[in-house]
């Protein structure tokens, strides 16, 4: 009896095993397609691919929140208003997916902070105050959260730096922000491979353009 027992063990191990590399593979292919992708249909084909995992794995959220990070990155992309509103629908259906599977995770804050910029992009006018108001609340959560998550801090700024200065923004505003956000970049280490690592190229880079005015 306890022979059997041990054996069943063993293969409960090798499968679970097994389907712990299935996904991890799956990821990071799929993470490839986006850090590799030029145009919008790559992103697109990268989304695809991680929604298709997340059904999956119904357990996980990281699948969604990728998924969702490309939408809003060819949000960003798109000129058409109309589609980029569609990217930007898609998205947040992603991260409220993801949500629902860790509703206290700082990155899906910071996510959702990043989404709302792009909101307003479309519709200046009618949507700034509420979504720069929905912004700052998503990125306090994510740094009450997590404080040394650096993509809040790098949002943050971001979003100073081209905010007119009569509304508060403007690049010495926005320039501690950055500092800030490279300190915390240096000193952060993801949680596991798969976990979210972007944004501190992007970070220096702006800081960089800072320090050459």
């Amino acid at each position: 009896m306890k022979t059997i027992f041990t054996g069943l063990l063993v293969a409960f191990v090798f499968v679970a095993s097994g389907q712990d590399e299935k996904y991890t593979n799956a990821m990071n292919s799929a993470i490839a397609g986006i850090n590799q992708s030029q145009t919008n249909a790559g992103l697109m084909d990268a989304a695809n691919q991680f929604e298709r995992i997340g059904i999956s794995e119904k357990d996980k959220w990281l699948p969604f929140y990728y998924a969702s990070y490309a939408y809003i990155v060819a949000s960003y992309q798109e000129q058409d208003l109309a589609k980029k509103d569609q990217y930007l629908d898609k998205a947040q259906q992603l991260l409220d997916n993801a949500f629902e599977l860790s509703g206290k995770e700082s990155e899906l804050f910071a996510l959702q902070a990043f989404l709302y910029p792009s909101r307003i992009i479309a519709d200046p006018l009618a949507r700034g105050v509420e979504c720069l108001g929905k912004m700052n609340w998503s990125l306090d959560k994510a740094i009450e959260l997590n404080p040394e998550n650096p993509r809040s801090y790098y949002l943050r700024a971001i979003t100073l730096l081209n905010m007119p200065e009569a509304f508060g923004g403007g690049a010495e505003v926005a320039r501690p922000h950055f500092e800030k956000a490279k300190e915390k970049f240096d000193l952060f280490t993801p949680e596991s491979a798969l976990s979210p690592n972007w944004g501190k190229e992007l970070n220096e880079a702006e800081l960089g353009k800072l320090n050459l005015k």
